[in-house]
């Protein structure tokens, strides 16, 4: 099967977008209704952490695939590198949101 490493390789590319995109996305479709209650922003920031984590696996394992049984190496490391920048991203917002919300509370800003 000639077409199964391009196959591969690319589907690890793909992945590695989706976690971008998917996650972000189907949060805020998710606020087209009303919220029913104070928890349901809590269930979909979960939700957006879990699709995001089983996307990012998803790609894992394949650009693994792709980087070890294929010679189509540069699809694999981009799909590495995209699952990466994205966790990377996250937790570097959630650090300096931390880090805002110090300098506010040692200022007595609200």
């Amino acid at each position: 099967m000639p077409a199964f490493p391009d196959l591969l390789a690319m589907s690890a590319a793909v992945f590695g977008v989706a976690t971008w995109v998917i996650p972000p996305v189907r949060y805020l479709l998710s606020f087209r209704k009303g919220p029913r209650d104070s928890l349901s922003v809590v269930g979909r920031v979960i939700g957006l952490f879990v699709l995001a984590a089983m996307l990012s696996v998803a790609g894992l394992v394949l650009a693994l695939l792709t980087l070890v049984y294929t010679d189509r190496a540069f699809w694999g490391w981009v799909g590495l590198g995209l699952s990466a920048a994205f966790w990377l991203a996250l937790v570097a917002s959630m650090v300096i949101s931390d880090i805002l919300r110090w300098r506010r509370q040692e200022s007595g800003q609200p």
